[in-house]
């Protein structure tokens, strides 16, 4: 019964195992009472018989509480596994969002249970760590209700229209032109590289510190939406970024943004308007880190600017909206 007991028997076979104990008790018992027989009066063939019945059950309730266990470990193993992949891409979807408190909140939670689950299925406590990954999961669904409700209202936003004319306006030059033409999608956190209706390259990219927020005033750490040109190209040496592709921000859509906003009284008093926006090199980060700047890898960057000259057209937007692209 050792080998049941350490497969979790009692628990996980209880009924086969309690048969079991019942069946080594009567062996026992029945041996108790031989002994006490004076020696030539004890017969233990029902002793025998019974311990036979007895290692038989025991046998029985090891191999169960084996398949049992074997279930279970299954189980939790791959559920823990699941969860370690939904907070893993749950991680990756909150990128797209600004970073409430209650997001990181619900994928630090989830974490936290997902170690305790392993910790369970390393002490081979593999119901626990069942438990474990369901709850784990119960927060990563609630954590990703809460990004994808932002996501939705975002996809409404009122400036979608402006978005949709910026993109629809900036391929239309770039058939014209017969041009190559960049679209940053901030909400996806992407780059496009396209001429006419062919995309050229896609490569993704760190935003400013401010997530998707749009740019009003030096130092708000945001990534600006407008239309701009590439104004300078920068190599090796020329930038503390490796590579970089100088922006006309702000242009002339931008200051006169900026001085209705300053009459609405939404900048504070001695604000500017900031400047010296670039497309550079050191991304790769997997966060928004830059003071404003749209970040690639630097790989990406070597790829990306022999394709660029000044003049080339840079389009940002919060999102691309479904269908505008080819």
């Amino acid at each position: 019964m050792e080998s049941a007991k350490e497969a979790g028997g009692a628990v996980r076979a209880p009924a086969v195992c309690s048969a079991a104990q019942s069946a080594l008790a009567r062996a026992e018992a029945e041996l108790r009472v031989q002994s006490r027989r004076s020696f030539l009066l004890r017969d233990y063939g029902e002793a025998r018989t019974l311990a036979s019945q007895a290692l038989i059950a025991a046998q029985s309730c090891d191999l169960h509480a084996r398949i049992v266990r074997d279930q279970w470990r299954a189980r939790s193993a791959a559920a823990l596994q699941d969860l370690a992949a939904w907070i893993e891409r749950a991680t990756g979807i909150a990128r797209h969002v600004p970073g409430g408190e209650g997001v990181k909140e619900g994928l630090l939670r989830a974490e936290v249970t997902l170690g305790e689950g392993r910790n369970s299925f390393d002490a081979a406590q593999y119901e626990r760590a069942l438990e474990a990954a369901d709850r784990g999961k119960a927060q990563i669904d609630a954590t990703i209700g809460s990004i994808r409700g932002f996501i939705d209202r975002f996809e409404a936003s009122p400036r979608r229209a402006t978005w949709k004319r910026w993109v629809v306006d900036t391929l239309r030059e770039s058939r014209r032109l017969r041009r190559p033409v960049i679209l940053v999608d901030k909400l996806r956190r992407q780059l496009l590289l396209l001429q006419g209706d062919d995309e050229i390259a896609s490569y993704a990219v760190d935003l400013g510190a401010g997530g998707i927020d749009s740019k009003v005033r030096a130092g708000d750490e945001a990534t600006p939406e407008g239309r701009y040109q590439v104004t300078e190209v920068r190599g090796p040496g020329q930038t503390r970024f490796y590579r970089a592709l100088m922006l006309d921000y702000p242009n002339s859509e931008d200051r006169a943004r900026f001085r209705r906003l300053r009459r609405a009284g939404r900048v504070e008093p001695g604000s500017e308007i900031g400047g010296d926006i670039e497309i550079h090199g050191k991304g790769g980060r997997g966060q928004d880190w830059t003071l404003g700047c749209v970040a690639l890898e630097d790989d990406d960057m070597d790829d990306l600017v022999p394709r660029i000259r000044v003049g080339t057209p840079v389009t940002i937007v919060g999102m691309i909206p479904e269908g505008v692209l080819p």
